[in-house]
């Protein structure tokens, strides 16, 4: 005891005595006007100054009438680099990776992978899961939103819901999602080869999670990913039970013409459309859901807002109407609602308000009635 309390004085003694040597740090500075987060440098007494034989003949001359040299002037400031985007939006992405590993790690399997996609890319994606791997789970492919983005951890609350509710998530970045380099930004196919990265991705589930049932394989997107959610139940509607497309694109020809000029330049410098609206209108139809309403086999839930500034309500109001006239809302294949002015517009149920709470409720309602995701298979 005698020991271990001389010990404890010890190590109090060596902490007071650090605390006196920042303390003293501190007042030499505030005394010496050092800089900061600097220690103060002792100063020798300058030496006295030699004597002149001649006074010199002007303020600044030298002695003995000779001009001092002329200062040279400062060299420019060099312009510093600014950091590369893609560098940014790696580091962007790999902050992610920690926020869903934080946030979500203690109550789910969360994974980071790589698949092949359409020719062969490698693909990034996210795999969140129960963590009761016994038996065999509904599956959804989550496809994130914006053209270039990727995955954000705004969706946390989305995710834990669905797991929670019982199902195997994954969550493809498709070519042109940001966070991986130029080439991958670069190869971005707007309606295209990104759509069969996301399908790609129940052959990922089906071949190496033998928890997932991928014979209970749904698709829920917002925005662009409702976008490429459409397209793939449109092409592959025998791999999918159910369908969600929150504020979807639906309409390149009407958003090209109610957006920017900057907007459409976006697209026209893709090879697959390889020119304007007005150019080459064929691939814009050809790649707009509201083209293909009568090949809708799969069940189908969208919902919109009339104040969302982004995907403006006429391309949801279209695709509703091309819906209808295919006869698919008679044929309990779509089901639509829209919701007046609520907070958040474009983002209106991905934020906590009433409107978002009552939007995705009724989703998971539609996804447990198709999907059945508490049943237990056997394996």
């Amino acid at each position: 005891m005698r020991l271990r309390a001389r010990g404890n004085v010890q190590a109090n003694a060596v902490r007071v005595r650090s605390i006196k040597r920042l303390l003293i740090a501190g007042c030499c500075c505030a005394f010496t006007s050092c800089a900061a987060w600097s220690w103060p440098v002792a100063r020798a007494p300058a030496p006295p100054p030699a004597p002149s034989l001649t006074l010199p003949q002007q303020v600044g001359a030298a002695p003995g009438g000779r001009q001092p040299p002329p200062i040279p002037p400062p060299p420019p400031p060099t312009p510093s680099t600014p950091p590369d985007q893609f560098d940014i939006q790696r580091l962007s992405k790999q902050l992610t990776d920690v926020s869903f590993m934080t946030q979500l790690g203690s109550e789910m399997i969360v994974r980071k992978l790589i698949y092949s996609g359409a020719d062969k890319l490698p693909i990034p994606a996210y795999l969140f899961a129960p963590r009761d791997t016994d038996r065999r789970h509904a599956a959804l492919l989550f496809v994130h939103d914006g053209i270039h983005s990727d995955l954000k951890d705004l969706y946390v609350r989305h995710i834990r819901s669905l797991v929670r509710e019982g199902y195997v998530i994954i969550a493809p970045e498709y070519r042109g999602s940001t966070g991986y380099g130029r080439a991958f930004y670069d190869s971005i196919d707007y309606g295209g080869k990104e759509v069969e990265d996301v399908i790609a991705a129940r052959d990922y589930l089906r071949s190496f999670v033998q928890y997932a049932d991928v014979g209970r394989l749904g698709i829920i997107g917002w925005s662009h990913g409702g976008f490429i959610a459409l397209h793939a139940i449109f092409r592959r509607p025998e791999l999918f039970k159910v369908a969600v497309a929150h504020v979807p694109v639906a309409d390149l020809p009407a958003r090209i013409r109610t957006h920017a000029a900057t907007y459409e330049r976006m697209f026209a410098a893709q090879k697959a459309f390889g020119g304007t609206l007005a150019e080459r209108p064929q691939p814009y139809l050809e790649r707009s859901p509201v083209a293909h309403a009568r090949k809708l086999q799969t069940p189908l839930l969208v919902h919109a807002a009339t104040n969302d500034d982004d995907v403006f309500i006429i391309e949801n109001r279209n695709l509703r109407d091309s819906m209808v006239v295919a006869g698919k809302d008679r044929a309990g294949l779509f089901s639509y609602r829209e919701w007046t002015d609520p907070p958040g517009g474009h983002s209106f149920n991905r934020i906590d308000t009433p409107e978002a709470r009552e939007s995705w409720n009724a989703t998971l309602a539609f996804l447990r009635s198709y999907l059945s995701p508490s049943s237990r298979p056997r394996r």
